[in-house]
């Protein structure tokens, strides 16, 4: 081959840029970006859109529809989905999965909000948009400062996120649990209504002296000089001593009105939002969370040390009292990751040299292992310039492709061996060699990238996820077969003594060689049996692989857990701040909890995303969610049976979903059901039949629903002719309900550049007492006194749902429920005839959704780009073969990679998952790569002219060791990822492994008696007579 002729004609340059590849490769891996896991892209963005007060079902009328409505306008919309609560809405929104360039997308968003906002009623805050959702946080940094006021901790953090921002590579710094403190002045309503004062007038004297405004410019002496107006509000002390003006008493003949402090009629306290709107605890302390997200692109732990340098120059500015403490640090736990996968590589690397030498010696073994470091420099050269990242998927790609690339370095170097020993020159065997292998190898490599190349056109995050161990796989495969026409003949050329050689011909291997064409003689006496028997062995693998439980992803391995907190739903905040206060104590007492190393709680948030695929919750007043880190990834599921337990007896009210981090969109194990249609009780009680299933089956926790109870609400039914006598508007009976309870803004101080909210509300009798809602004081737009909401309206106690679902415009109840046993494939199957049994009214529908909605979509490229794939492994092999009888034989062989499939995963009591079946695909590549390498040997033999069934066992014989040594190179090196690589490879390495046990050694068989069956005179007799004389092949007996 020209390829290979130049390469040992210009040795000296072929030598050079091995070795410059050999210290390229080593010098980038020290430098190289790492993570944990690949980058995908988050296609979500999150809108909030609140009216205090505001009962559930008039935001969904109000506010929900009409802006769903203009968001389902966009091309780019995938699904919307609404939570909709008493005064407020949370939408999120997700694009398909081919959206590219996504700010083009968010723009449209925006302009589609804002389209809607004119249409929402009277009192509804700006909405606030979040199209960073997908940010990670790369450290979490808690900051206590017991004693210490929020307003006094805001400026040490201020300073402390400046400091974070310099970090090169520091994206965003968020606040988590940062609660600004608020003015409440609390009055009492019998005194303002003997004054004669009421809330608007407060507000209204309060906005008209508390300004910050210039009073314009004069000139002076020719010099421009600003008029400064003074009024403004600037302490609280300033606040107390605001004179109100008081209306004069009625025929007092008082014509100026009398003045009164405003600290006099009112108790004026500094507060932090009351209930609170967030928080977060550590330690059972409140703290402050910063999280620390980096850019796309850089390496994690240059990021993450550059970030530990700067905490530690920023700590001693900090005043006393405060205490800063990592939370997470993913930088520790990526090099831990990446030293787990290095560890394994190298295993992996060290197992397969030793079976090399051990099957040809050490001279042979070592040329031939020589590919191995060449090729793993080379594909790292490459990533870096496709700007693939060293994580998790592209390690493993990397050891995957060991035992694959060390086949084709095997292949050419025992036929040189072979050529040597048989007394050719070395030169024109190095040449020869490669000549009549080179095409063959390719096709097998790309065979093998064809298998896998379904999972790089997906768009799924799964496929997303996975595309780089296909690219890296791609490089490596390619890249093998490159050095191995080029490097590995220039070393067989240099090392390899020629005549014949002990590793080429030793004893052991020659009995055995003799007993297996012994075999294949018999096979071929036999060819029916043999076919029935193998056939048999395949539709029983294939029976056991049916009765294999289907999955998606397993569980993260990782050595952290997460716990979702949910009181009863409408639960005042300060109760679940109370849970997560008790918890985060009792997790970080040492006695209780010494493998815990760090946990931090979140009230009525989710806190900052730490890991990609995993959203925290959305925010809920109910809701609170931890997690928990602890110092070996064996002590996960101990510590959480144990958290369990202690939630059980101490807070049994309290539903805890306590759980491993999952590693899709979904947890594992989870059945998902959305129940969608217009009515919340017919909702409901399709959803009650899909629990009493669900409940039904053994094994299963946490079943529950997403709309919970009702919760209670009341009603104020307005007269309004009386309200119209009394000359009271709809509008002043809300600002004077909510005054009372709630609190309304009515002005603000300024602290530095910090906006201080004034909220005037009840004093604590007051708000205590909602059963006498209707004795609040209404005051009549006509300045006449004030009257009781008895007067004009009466209260009433009603219910109203605490959160409603919606899915692209519809109402959606999803039901939800965790078996500890089973995969969710296995109990949808069993519980699928009581689901089907539901009788459904018009309009409503059932659907499937969680982690098998998950793992079809992303099992979706299969069937759209499979068939693709096939036709092109046809076309290869006719290009190769030009033979249609020798394309039958590859495509008969194939079924067969899967003959060892099933019994591995059985008795491996793995599930046949989404990584399982990319399994199947490597291993079909694999096998037929066997059977391509096979057929060439035999073309070769006929060549010389040996007759078929000399040819035939004669190739078999030949090919025998080699491809025993790279199948068993590949198993043996797949032996350290299954065991050390982290339950994510576990079913694609049980797999492989156990297809090629079996299904080498059916093909072994399979390729020679179908070789012999559709090569037999009779069918190349009448395939002559089909296709002419110029196709078919006159074949001897």
């Amino acid at each position: 081959m020209k390829l290979t002729t130049a390469a040992l004609n210009s040795s000296r340059f072929t030598l050079l840029a091995a070795l410059l590849i050999l210290v390229g490769g080593v010098s980038t891996f020290l430098s190289f970006p790492a993570q944990e896991e690949p980058t995908v892209t988050i296609r979500d963005a999150m809108i909030f859109v609140a009216n205090p007060g505001m009962s559930a079902e008039r935001m969904e009328q109000l506010v929900a529809r009409p802006l769903e409505e203009r968001l389902r306008q966009l091309p780019e919309l995938k699904t919307v989905r609404s939570i909709v609560r008493a005064g407020s809405v949370i939408m999120h929104v997700s694009l398909h999965d081919e959206v590219r360039d996504m700010l083009p997308a968010w723009q449209r968003m925006r302009a589609k909000v804002e389209e809607a906002v004119p249409q929402f009623p009277t009192g509804t805050l700006p909405p606030q948009i979040d199209d960073e959702f997908g940010s990670v946080a790369i450290a979490s940094l808690a900051v206590t400062a017991p004693g210490f006021t929020m307003s006094e901790m805001r400026a040490p953090l201020r300073q402390l996120r400046e400091g974070l921002y310099r970090v090169p590579g520091v994206q965003k710094v968020s606040m988590h649990g940062l609660q600004e403190e608020r003015v409440y002045i609390e009055f009492d309503r019998a005194r303002l209504a003997g004054l004669g004062l009421s809330i608007p007038q407060i507000q209204q004297q309060l906005q008209e002296q508390n300004i910050a405004q210039s009073g314009g410019q004069v000139v002076m002496a020719g010099l421009n000089g600003s008029l400064a107006v003074s009024g403004e509000l600037s302490s609280l002390q300033d606040l107390r001593e605001f004179a109100l003006s008081v209306p004069g008493a009625a025929g007092s003949g008082v014509e100026t009105p009398a003045m009164v402090r405003l600290g006099d009629i009112a108790q004026i306290k500094v507060l932090t939002p009351d209930p609170p709107e967030s928080a977060a605890i550590y330690h059972g302390e409140k703290a402050v969370v910063l999280g620390v997200s980096m850019r796309t692109g850089e390496n994690i732990q240059r990021v993450g040390q550059a970030v530990r340098d700067r905490v530690e120059e920023l700590k001693p500015l900090l005043p006393a009292g405060f205490s800063l403490d990592y939370v997470t640090f993913q930088a520790d736990v990526v090099e831990q990751e990446i030293n787990s996968m290095g560890n394994t590589m190298v295993q992996t690397i060290v197992i397969v040299m030793i079976v090399v030498v051990l099957f040809i010696g050490w001279r042979a073994g070592v040329v031939a292992g020589s590919i191995v470091p060449l090729t793993i420099c080379a594909t790292l050269l490459v990533m870096r310039v496709l700007a693939i990242e060293l994580h998790i998927v592209s390690m493993a790609a990397i050891i995957i492709a060991l035992g694959l690339l060390v086949d084709n370095s095997i292949v050419i170097v025992e036929d040189i061996q072979r050529r040597l020993a048989a007394g050719e020159a070395r030169r024109h065997a190095c040449i020869e060699t490669c000549r009549t292998l080179a095409m063959p190898l390719l096709a097998s490599s790309l065979v093998i990238i064809l298998a896998f190349s379904p999972f790089f056109f997906g768009h799924s995050v799964t496929n997303e996820y996975l595309r780089p161990l296909v690219v890296v796989l791609t490089v490596a495969l390619l890249g093998s077969w490159l050095l191995c026409l080029t490097v590995i003949p220039l070393l067989c050329y240099r090392f390899l003594k020629g005549g014949r050689h002990d590793a080429a011909v030793a004893p052991k291997h020659s009995r055995f060689r003799v007993a297996y064409a012994r075999l294949i003689e018999f096979v071929l006496e036999h060819k029916w049996p043999y076919l029935t028997a193998m056939t048999l062995v395949l539709a029983g693998s294939l029976v056991i692989l049916a009765n294999q439980p289907a999955g998606f992803l397993p569980p993260s391995d990782r050595p952290q857990f997460q716990i979702e907190l949910e009181l009863q739903p409408g639960s005042d905040s300060r109760l679940t701040q109370e849970v997560v206060r008790d918890l985060s104590r009792w997790l970080s007492d040492p006695e209780h909890n010494p493998e815990v190393t760090t946990s931090i709680g979140y009230v009525a948030e989710g806190g900052p995303r730490v890991v990609l695929v995993i959203t925290p919750p959305l925010p809920a007043s109910h809701v609170g969610y931890f997690t928990v880190s602890v110092a070996h990834s064996s002590d996960v599921d101990k510590v959480m049976a144990r958290t369990r337990n202690w939630m059980a007896q101490q807070h049994p009210a309290v539903r805890a979903d306590i759980k491993r981090f999952s590693r899709g969109e979904n947890d594992a194990g989870t059945v998902v059901y959305r129940v969608s249609g217009p009515e919340e009780e017919v909702l409901r009680d399709i959803g009650n039949q899909i629990k009493k299933a669900l409940r039904s089956q053994p094994a299963m926790e946490q079943v529950r629903d997403d709309w919970g109870p009702r919760v209670p609400r009341v009603d104020v039914q307005i007269d309004q002719d009386k309200a119209k006598i009394q000359a009271v508007s709809s509008q002043g009976i809300a600002d004077a309900l909510a005054s009372r309870y709630s609190g309304v803004e009515i002005s603000m101080l300024r602290d530095n550049d910090t906006f201080i909210p004034l909220i005037a509300r009840g004093g604590d009798v007051e708000r205590a007492e909602p059963e006498n809602v209707t004795s609040t004081l209404i005051y009549p737009v006509d300045g006449s006194l004030p009257i009781p909401l008895s007067a004009i309206a009466v209260a009433s106690l009603s219910w109203e749902p605490s959160a409603i679902h919606r899915r692209n415009l519809e109402r959606t109840l999803t039901v939800k429920g965790r078996s500890t046993q089973n995969t969710a494939e296995q109990v949808a199957d069993r519980v699928s005839a009581a689901i089907e049994d539901i009788v459904l009214p018009p309009g409503y529908r059932i659907e499937l959704g969680g982690e098998i909605e998950e793992a079809a979509e992303s099992n979706e490229p299969l069937a759209k780009y499979l068939p693709i794939a096939a036709l092109a492994m046809v076309l290869l092999f006719l290009w190769q073969f030009g033979s249609f009888r020798k394309l039958a034989l590859i495509i008969i062989c194939m079924p067969f990679a899967m003959a060892g499939v099933g019994p591995a995963l059985a008795i491996a009591n793995e599930p046949f998952g989404f990584m399982a079946s990319f399994g199947v695909l490597s291993l079909a590549g694999i096998i037929t790569s066997n059977a391509v390498l096979l057929l060439e040997r035999i073309e070769t033999e006929r060549n010389v002219g040996r007759k078929r069934r000399e040819a035939v066992v004669t190739a078999a014989v030949a090919r025998l060791r080699p491809i025993l040594m790279t199948q068993l190179t590949c198993i043996v090196g797949l032996v350290p990822l299954l065991l050390f690589g982290g339950t994510l490879w576990t079913g694609m390495a049980v797999t492989i492994m156990g297809g090629l046990l079996l299904g080498t050694l059916i093909t072994l068989g399979l390729v020679p008696v179908l070789y012999e069956l559709l090569f037999s005179r009779k069918l190349s007799g009448w395939s002559r007579k089909l296709f002419g004389l110029g196709v078919a092949r006159t074949v001897e007996g």
